[in-house]
């Protein structure tokens, strides 16, 4: 029998949205992010997450955290935070030893930088206005970030 080689660990970006919520994925050396995937936030939204932590073996979450220009918490952190704490609740009751780090990462200017990458990518009008097309890119910008700012 030939020896088992477990794959890396990768690092899940989370895009939090009051309807969608982006997931996007790093590769085993975490250099690249990928966009994963749109959910839609529901009853069925940590449990989606959980499958893609599982399959993924993800062991690090990048959460984006929005803030306004200043820096100050809005409404949506305040959201993005309930959030958080759900998700860290419920990966807590799923997962024995939960060891999976969530770390809260400055978002602001994500969306608009998917919003302009959509554009400049020379994707159809119709397909730009798909918001989960957004979410997910926004998501992977996310993680792309906080994987660069790692090096």
């Amino acid at each position: 029998m030939g020896t088992v080689i477990l794959p890396k660990s990768k690092i899940m970006g989370i895009d939090y949205g009051s309807v969608r919520i982006g997931i996007s994925l790093s590769d085993e050396l975490r250099i690249i992010a990928f966009g994963k995937e749109m959910i839609l936030n529901n009853k069925d939204c940590l449990e989606r997450i959980l499958t893609i932590i599982k399959e993924g073996y993800v062991s690090r979450i990048v959460l984006g955290y929005p803030l306004n220009l200043k820096g100050a918490k809005t409404p949506q952190t305040l959201e993005v935070e309930n959030f958080e704490t759900k998700l860290r609740d419920y990966l807590d009751s799923k997962l024995e030893n939960n060891s999976i780090e969530i770390i809260r990462y400055d978002e602001r200017f994500t969306s608009k930088m998917a919003q302009d990458s959509l554009i400049t990518s020379g994707m159809k009008k119709k397909k730009r206005q798909d918001k989960s097309n957004l979410d997910i890119i926004s998501s992977a910008l996310l993680l792309q970030s906080y994987l660069d700012s790692q090096k």
